[in-house]
């Protein structure tokens, strides 16, 4: 160990989940969660973990404090490896990073008194003197904002707010070092939001605290951290400091999470973000880019002179056709034929009239504007309605590929001056 070390730093964390199907219950792939995150928390510092429900923020909080076992990587708290099966290395970090859980009435028992669960962690730790433990559950209320009364009440007879206190109270009896906040303030109502956030910028503060805030609420960590990290599909996709991140973004996916900050001013004009899709399965992820299915700035082909809209649209189309289900040509040429005469049959629908359905059905351009790509697009869509999907997604990977879908992206710096400067993982920032 050495002063130079931070408080807390996490390397390649990875935490895969098996799938298992059949009768021999066999492992036939894995869930990546989290699939290689970097992270470090200096003493005081507030560090932001941000992205959409699905992204693996919440594993990733969980298994940086072992409360789920990583599948590979490294975590040290001030320089020392709390990742090896020794025990009572494992109970000495315990004690020194506490997680504060989302739900406060659920991390609660309730047939115990607040007081008793506050103390818990005391006696797992070897506190026998419940004197000493009763003085410290009171210090420990009164520091958090609660009445020490409070000690002898039920989780039942606490507002949201006041259990969130409790739940933090419980996190810091122990004193710890770092705090793990999970989603600590989305259950809360805005006026009691800010009392919580208030609360934890004071008590970083007094207690020099290392922070980890997992969040969806991106104005939340605009308020409470100092640096932030995006992340995306069990991949962190951008980090720096808050105002850097946020104000120079270098990923589009990080645009698109800052746009969806409401602005209660309605003269303030909006950015409108293209980000369509749910985000995909973390037991299949995406090649190359991870959100490159979802992608509003998706890096076009250069064989074909399309414009942004009608690109991304085929990309869309190409991107389901390999990744999702079957296409239902039944139900296609069910639609097709109530477009055409009345006494058309579903079989006896034409080709032409099956493509229409199909660009309207995947929401795509009746014209490209290049002749070359729309050539390529009608063939694909003709293959499609022969049934051959696979011969469809083909032809377009070969025709309308992209670096975004074939290449993992590097990690490039972005912003102005060194203070400000921050990282993004995206393959738009190459040539710059």
């Amino acid at each position: 160990m050495t002063d130079a070390s931070p408080l807390f730093e996490v390397r390649d964390l990875t935490k895969h989940y098996p799938v298992r199907t059949g009768l021999l219950n066999r492992e036939t792939g894995q869930v990546r969660a989290v699939d290689g995150i970097d992270l470090t928390v200096e003493r005081g510092e507030a560090v932001g973990l941000v992205g959409e429900s699905g992204c693996g923020k919440s594993t990733a909080a969980r298994t940086m404090l072992r409360v789920e076992e990583p599948t590979g990587g490294t975590i040290r708290l001030d320089g020392d490896p709390v990742t090896s099966d020794d025990r009572s290395r494992l109970k000495r970090f315990r004690r020194r990073a506490q997680l504060l859980f989302q739900d406060p009435t659920g991390s609660f028992d309730p047939r115990r008194s607040i007081g008793d669960s506050v103390a818990e962690p005391l006696a797992i730790h070897g506190m026998t003197d419940r004197a000493r433990r009763r003085r410290l559950v009171t210090s420990t209320l009164s520091r958090v904002g609660l009445d020490p009364s409070d000690a002898d009440r039920y989780p039942h007879e606490l507002s949201g707010g006041e259990k969130q206190r409790a739940a933090l109270a419980r996190a810091l009896i122990l004193d710890p070092d770092l705090l793990v906040a999970d989603e600590p303030v989305s259950a809360l109502d805005a006026s009691v939001t800010a009392d919580v956030l208030a609360l934890l910028n004071r008590l970083r503060r007094e207690l020099d605290l290392g922070i980890v805030l997992v969040s969806h609420d991106l104005a939340v960590v605009r308020e409470v951290c100092d640096r932030v990290a995006v992340m995306y599909l069990g991949e962190i996709v951008e980090s720096g400091p808050v105002e850097s991140v946020f104000e120079s973004p270098g990923h589009p996916y990080t645009e698109a999470l800052l746009a969806s900050i409401p602005v209660p001013d309605p003269t303030v004009e909006r950015r409108d973000v293209d980000l369509v899709g749910e985000v995909p399965s973390a037991a299949d992820p995406p090649s190359g880019c991870r959100f490159h299915t979802r992608c509003p700035a998706v890096i076009p082909p250069e064989t074909y002179d399309l414009d942004g809209v009608a690109w991304r649209r085929v990309h869309r189309f190409h991107s389901r056709l390999e990744r999702g289900p079957s296409v239902d040509l039944d139900a296609i040429r069910a639609y097709a034929a109530s477009d055409s005469a009345p006494e058309t049959a579903p079989a006896d629908v034409p080709t032409h009239a099956v493509q229409t359905a199909l660009r309207r059905e995947f929401d795509l351009p009746s014209e490209l504007g290049d002749d070359g790509a729309e050539a390529v697009l009608d063939r694909a869509l003709a293959r499609l309605a022969a049934g051959e999907r696979e011969a469809a997604a083909r032809l377009l990977a070969d025709e309308f590929g992209t670096v975004c879908a074939s290449e993992a992206p590097a990690t490039h710096p972005v912003g102005g001056d060194d203070r400000q400067q921050h990282t993004a993982v995206c393959h738009l920032l190459d040539e710059e």
